[in-house]
This record gives structure tokens, C-alpha cells and sequence, in this order.
């Protein structure tokens, strides 16, 4: 079995594993602290994007809260950091440059925490507290299983800071059932996803590739693009549907192809609205979340999974799958790098 595949299908054991280990009375007490300050989230790539749902449930629940990328904030941020905030570092190797750079360069004292794969690691060592994200070693150069990891087990912590004891309690039963429907999506893959693939046919070799998303759901989009560039080597564009309408709308004049995460939630609605209106003009879409009638250039994933929080942990595994399949089809290993590492220890 393939490495990257392998470590895919290894994704519902560590959302049960996370499940098993934090959602408890002990965990919630020990979690819970004050922000008097604000709340950093920073980290590079899939780490980052992993980050962005529990970014929009903190800012909801009224936190000061920044979302910034880590080398953004090595060179653009570090003076605005007080002794009275709360940094939280996202690194699944513990070792990536930029973010130990932070560490380096802090010209305050601020709390740190970090989230990752590797508890013995250079980060987990120099911050205030360490939590690991219990995905285990990740060997593929595709982030699959530490990124939804991350999400989930960052997520968790979110609610313990918002004080939402029933959410967060609630969440054991969200886990299960989100790998429940992983392990749907992953053991019928071998059907769906070329069944997909050669039903948009005509829409592979589109001038334009998106990913279109609103909400929580954007970091799967950020991070299907990530997943598309590295391991199937196709470049997709990733938009917010409110920003997609304000200029990116009009690359619909050419050939288009379009995923479209609808998933539960605000603004779930206007996705689906935005993936009929790209149909109707002729542009191949796959609307994966919301149920709808299918038809030519329209195909449908539904998910079932309410949860508007932990559902990019889910949307974004037919997008890993999608990636594997197109990258076995051009004759390429899936997961396979040529011109980067798994870890980045350069600026």
C-alpha cells in the first residue's frame, strides 16, 4: 500500500484517538484559562490552514484572536506581542523554521503553546505548554493525517477557552461520527472518486481549477490546493464564495472546473447557490457537502455530518483522494516530492 494512501485511511483511528484522550472533565479543567490578551494562531501551511476553524469559533465567541501566517509574523509582527497574550504555534515536526525563528526573535514573554506531532521535538521543548496532536509520525510529504489532527484536536481546545462545557463534551459523539463517515469515504473511494473524475472529464483539462468555500470550510479548500499542488502536481486556485463573486467570477468565461464545499453550517446556502449559478454557465462542478440533484456538468458528494466546526476535517478527505487518484492516473506517486521536504528548516 502506497505510504500516502496508507496514512490517509489511518485518519478515523486518530480522530477516535484524540476523541478518547481529550474529551473529558480533566481535559476541559486543565485546558481552560484566562486571555487577558490576544490570542495569536501561526504556523505555515497545512498546520495553518488547520487552524482557521477554531480562528472563526474563538472570533465568534468575542476573543481578540489573530490568524497570521508564521513567516508573516517573524518579520511584521513580533513588536505587537505583549507579555499578557497567548501565542499558539502550529508545527506537526516541531521543527519548521519559521516558526522556531518566532521563539528566537520574541522580544516579550508571552505564553506559548504549541500544537504537534512530535512531543520531543525542538518547539515542544521551548514553549509553555506542548500539546500533541496524536496523529503519529507522518512519513508521506502530502499532509493528510497530521492536518486534520490538528484541526480537531485545536478545535477542542477552542471550546475549552469559549467555556463551552456542552460543545466540548458533545464532541466525543461529533468524533465518532466524523470517522464513521471517513471511513465511509475512504473504503468506497476506489468507486467514487474515479466515477467522479471521469464523469467531469470534459472538465480536467479546464483553463481554470478552484476551490470555492465559505466559513470554517475554507481551510479545506486552502488545503485541498496544497494536497492538489504537491502530490497530483495540478494547480488549483482557492477563493472564499463571497470574495469568488467580486472578480474571480468572471475566469467562468473560459473553460472552468470548480469544487464547491458546501458544508453545514452559516453560509451554506450561498455555496450551493454559487455552485448552480457556475453550472448553468457551463463550468464542471463538484459540490461536495449539500445534497442536490445532479445533472451533466453538476455532480454531488453529500457528507453527513453536522458539525459546522469539525466538518473540514471531513471535506477535505475527497479532496486528499481525489489528489491520490489524479496523481496515479498521470503515473505519478502519490505523495512524492521532487522539490521540497517534509519539513522546511529554510526561509
Amino acid at each position: 500500500m502506497n505510504q500516502l494512501y496508507r496514512e490517509i485511511a489511518e485518519q478515523p483511528e486518530v480522530f477516535r484517538r484524540v476523541a478518547t484522550t481529550y474529551v473529558n472533565e480533566e481535559t476541559f479543567v486543565s485546558w481552560y484559562e484566562d486571555h487577558p490578551g490576544t490570542i495569536y494562531l501561526t504556523g505555515m501551511g497545512g498546520s495553518l490552514f488547520a487552524a482557521y476553524p477554531a480562528y472563526l469559533y474563538l472570533l465568534s465567541r468575542g476573543f481578540p484572536v489573530v490568524y497570521i501566517d508564521a513567516s508573516e509574523l517573524l518579520h511584521y509582527g513580533l513588536q505587537g506581542i505583549r507579555d499578557v497574550d497567548t501565542l499558539v504555534l502550529l508545527s506537526q515536526s516541531g521543527e519548521s523554521y519559521e516558526v522556531l525563528e518566532i521563539l528566537n526573535r520574541l522580544p516579550s514573554r508571552p505564553k506559548t503553546l504549541a500544537f504537534t506531532a512530535s512531543p520531543k521535538s525542538t518547539l515542544a521543548r521551548r514553549v509553555t505548554k506542548a500539546i500533541d496532536i496524536l496523529s503519529g509520525t507522518e512519513y508521506a510529504v502530502t499532509a493528510t493525517k497530521t492536518h486534520t489532527a490538528t484541526l480537531v484536536t485545536l478545535n477542542l481546545w477552542a471550546m475549552a477557552q469559549g467555556r463551552d462545557k456542552e460543545a466540548f463534551l458533545h464532541a466525543s459523539l461529533d468524533l465518532e461520527l466524523l470517522a464513521e463517515e471517513a471511513e465511509r469515504l475512504i473504503e468506497t473511494s476506489p468507486e467514487w472518486t474515479k466515477k467522479i473524475l471521469k464523469s467531469l472529464e470534459f472538465a480536467q483539462g479546464a483553463e481554470t481549477k478552484v476551490l470555492i468555500a465559505r466559513g470554517p470550510a475554507l481551510s479545506s479548500a486552502w488545503h485541498g490546493c496544497l494536497l492538489m499542488y504537491e502530490c497530483a502536481k495540478e494547480t488549483f486556485l482557492s477563493f472564499s464564495g463571497g470574495q469568488f463573486r467580486h472578480g474571480p467570477l468572471e475566469l467562468a468565461v473560459k473553460t472552468m472546473f470548480a469544487i464547491a464545499l458546501a458544508l453545514p453550517g452559516k453560509t451554506q446556502e450561498l455555496v450551493v447557490r454559487l455552485a448552480e449559478e457556475l453550472a448553468e454557465r457551463g463550468v464542471g462542478v463538484l459540490l461536495v457537502g449539500a445534497t442536490l440533484e445532479e445533472r451533466y456538468n453538476l455532480k454531488v458528494l453529500p457528507l453527513h455530518f453536522p458539525n459546522e466546526y469539525f466538518a473540514p476535517a471531513l471535506s477535505v478527505i475527497p479532496i486528499m483522494l481525489l489528489a491520490y487518484t489524479m496523481a496515479e492516473e498521470k503515473g505519478i506517486e502519490p505523495g512524492k516530492a521532487f522539490l521540497i521536504q517534509k519539513t522546511t528548516l529554510r526561509e
